[in-house]
């Protein structure tokens, strides 16, 4: 029988002499080090066209970094597969992450359950975590302080967490939202509210709020919740059944808007020819509703590469280049207004 020869595993020295740098050059491009982005580029090209799979213990021992990220979601499993912006938030993470050669971890956990999270965090061996979560308890805020490495989150943190994030105008997004209503003739107009603890629900609530001041009004009801279908669903016939003459709704989320559009066809009103109705998010949901949903869309990739490179900057110099980041909503116009 003939011998099976095992195939030498490709090594970071292949990689520099191929790409015609130093050894040490390689390795610095490779692991966000100080490179020109030529450079960087180069050797990049040369390892995946190598094959080349850093060695992450060897890469720990001599730069005392593992280049593991942390996302942190600690909340409910069903986000993972019912909300649209948590299950793109972590794609877009990972992927731009991973464009940076950073290998990310996903540690999730229960809202409630930081022990779990605390020692996700530890074992990991991460340099860094971005943290997405609907929820602050004292025990993710003593979980964070004992992890003690650089952590970025995303959407604004109550303010005595004080920690770097990157948001979205939420409230310049329900400001405009009472506007365009306003414009449209409406009057009377509710707004169908996420949870009230959330500092995002909180900004769209206060930016239609003072938006409809603008104008002399104010919102006949505001009716707090989720940001599900059914709370949109429940709300919007409470809505209705105070007062039947609503002619516009301001929802935060889609999720929420498609709840209160089946309930409105249930009571046979049109949309929009009786009451107009604007959305948050711009998720696939927006875009299958009859008529499409008039909504505000959330950079989700770019709120990723914004977390990255803050991250990825803190980690290379030691020290935040910002510590807030707050990205436009775009208005995206459909049928339903």
């Amino acid at each position: 029988m003939g011998e099976i020869m095992a195939e030498r595993a490709v090594t970071i020295r292949d990689v520099a002499k191929k790409a015609g740098v130093a050894v040490s050059t390689a390795s610095r491009a490779l692991g966000n080090g100080p490179a020109s982005l030529e450079t960087r580029q180069k050797v990049r090209e040369v390892a995946q066209e190598l094959n080349f799979v850093p060695n992450q213990a060897a890469r720990q021992l001599t730069s005392g970094r593992s280049n593991i990220i942390a996302i942190a979601v600690p909340e409910r499993t069903q986000f993972l597969f019912n909300d649209a912006f948590v299950s793109g938030m972590i794609s877009h993470l990972a992927d731009s992450f991973t464009q940076k050669t950073f290998l990310p971890f996903l540690a999730l956990t229960g809202p409630h359950d930081t022990e779990s999270l605390n020692k996700l965090l530890h074992d990991s061996g991460a340099d860094g975590a971005v943290v997405l979560s609907f929820h602050y308890s004292k025990g993710l805020v003593d979980t964070l302080a004992q992890f003690d490495k650089p952590t970025i989150f995303i959407g604004q943190p109550p303010h005595h967490m004080n920690y770097p994030y990157v948001d979205v105008d939420s409230f310049h997004g329900g400001y405009e939202a009472a506007e365009l209503l306003v414009q449209r003739g409406r009057r009377r107009i509710a707004i169908i509210a996420g949870p009230d603890d959330m500092l995002s629900p909180q900004q769209r609530t206060s930016g239609c709020v003072e938006g409809l001041a603008a104008a002399g009004l104010e919102p006949i009801a505001i009716n707090v919740g989720d940001f599900t279908s059914a709370h949109g669903y429940q709300a919007m016939k409470e809505i209705l059944a105070d007062d039947p003459q609503v002619d516009a709704v301001f929802a935060h989320s889609d999720q929420i808007a498609a709840g209160a559009m089946q309930a409105l066809s249930q009571y046979g009103k049109r949309v929009p020819q009786d009451l107009s109705i604007v959305g948050f998010d711009d998720f696939h949901v927006a875009r299958a509703l009859s008529p499409g949903l008039t909504t505000f869309a959330q950079p989700l990739a770019d709120l990723a590469e914004t977390a990255t490179e803050m991250l990825a900057w803190r980690l290379r110099h030691g020290e935040w280049k910002t510590t807030a980041q707050v990205l436009p909503v775009t208005l995206i116009l459909r049928g339903s207004l």
